[in-house]
């Protein structure tokens, strides 16, 4: 049966990475995605107000991400993403206002970190001490979230607001005092590691256009079936196939079948009874006529609401409104005027103006964002099933644009391997 077809259900990056690199290896790949457009969570829609394309929220990258930055390569998208030189965070607080995290790249990366944070405002010897701290127990952590491992290594809390929250919230999408330390200590390995993993890069058009489109004329070209609009209802595995059920499909046999879907639609596929943990990302799109812009591309407010500000024109290179997204991980807001009315309040404050009206605004609420890091996440891969879904466990990189497109390259190295053993 190796020369049957290869499966692949869902079309988000886990499922497009898995794909490609099938493609590449010449097997024969179909490819099954509910919606009309390939992207999953990682796409772009039309807003006819502003006549142009939308991310539901911004994705920073950090140099880290090895496999993005590879399969960006790869399909000709590299230059869709915009690289700072080297690290340089910008923060912003109502007592301190603007100011930043900028190691020195002439300075090995440690010594760069540690000495321009102690020349942040508000910092100095202890919170030098604290991140040394943090570097010696980063192998291990301590305890099981992030809140306890900080407050057992007796960490400020002005370094834990100015730094650690920022970060675990960035890429974990969760409270510090529901993160997972293991999967956060590993997180701040690689990010940290140098000069080059540190720094932060951004998208310069829309994900649709910067990362989707290039997978998928990729993967046409290297001829692989995509079947959009295809809810795949149920899976019948035999012995050496299985075969995909579904509106519209015949009967054919695949020689494996990729599950490359969050956690809970693998179970509501498989008829798993397991709660699945997810949290919500929500991002206010702010649309202005008039000139408003932020010094930096990206802050990241301390003690507000908002917990990230982005100047999405100035990173789009677009001039025809001013586009200001703010983004507030692990919310799910309530009443959508108070939250538009907040962000709005908050944005003032970080420019110290005030804010003209804008002339279009879009809340946009992710409820199922990401998949949290848990240790009762599981892989159910059986027989020619091979499960790639998003379900983190303690250690494992957080749900992220580089954990799906390692899933998808780590499943297609695995069914490479059975078919040439």
């Amino acid at each position: 049966m190796h020369d049957l077809p290869v499966a692949i259900i869902g079309g988000g990056l886990t499922g497009l990475t898995c794909a490609l690199r099938l493609a590449e290896h010449g097997k024969d790949v179909h490819l099954f995605e509910a919606a009309p457009e390939l992207g999953g969570r990682t796409k772009s829609f039309y807003d006819k107000q502003i006549n142009g394309w939308v991310d539901n929220g911004p994705h920073l990258l950090i140099g880290a991400y090895e496999a993005t930055q590879r399969l960006l390569n790869d399909v000709g998208a590299s230059d869709h993403v915009t690289w700072q030189p080297s690290l340089e965070l910008p923060l912003w607080d109502e007592s301190r206002g603007n100011f930043s995290l900028t190691p020195k790249p002439w300075l090995p990366f440690p010594v760069a970190l540690l000495l321009s944070l102690t020349q942040m405002p508000g910092h100095g010897f202890q919170s030098m001490q604290g991140m040394l701290r943090i570097a010696r127990e980063m192998k291990k952590p301590s305890e099981r979230d992030v809140a306890s491992w900080l407050t057992g290594m007796g960490i400020a809390p002005r370094l834990q607001a100015d730094m650690i929250e920022p970060l675990c919230l960035g890429a974990m999408n969760t409270p510090m005092d529901q993160a997972d330390a293991e999967t956060f200590a590993r997180v701040l390995r690689e990010a940290f590691a140098n000069h080059k993993s540190a720094r932060l890069g951004w998208f310069n058009q829309p994900l649709s256009q910067a990362l989707i489109e290039p997978l998928g004329r990729t993967l046409k070209k290297l001829g692989c079936s995509i079947f959009n609009s295809t809810t795949i209802r149920s899976i019948d595995q035999h012995e050496d196939h299985s075969v995909l059920h579904g509106s519209g499909l015949n009967s054919t046999a695949y020689a494996a079948t990729v599950i490359a879907l969050p956690a809970y639609a693998r179970n509501r596929l498989l008829g798993i009874k397991d709660t699945v943990q997810s949290e919500s990302i929500t991002n206010v799109h702010l649309w202005f006529d008039d000139a408003v812009s932020l010094p930096q591309p990206l802050i990241g407010t301390v003690g507000t609401y908002s917990q990230w500000f982005f100047d999405v024109s100035a990173q789009l290179n677009e001039n025809r409104h001013a586009h200001i997204c703010a983004v507030i991980s692990a919310e799910s807001p309530i009443d959508r005027n108070h939250t538009l009315h907040q962000v709005m309040d908050e944005l003032g404050r970080v420019l110290k103006i005030e804010l003209p009206e804008p002339v279009h605004s879009r809340i946009i609420c992710e409820q199922r964002a990401t998949v949290l890091t848990n240790d009762t996440n599981q892989r159910f891969s059986d027989g020619t099933l091979l499960d790639a879904s998003e379900s983190p466990r303690p250690g494992e990189l957080p749900a992220t644009i580089e954990s799906a497109v390692l899933r998808g390259e780590e499943a297609a190295k695995t069914l490479c391997s059975q078919a040439s053993s």
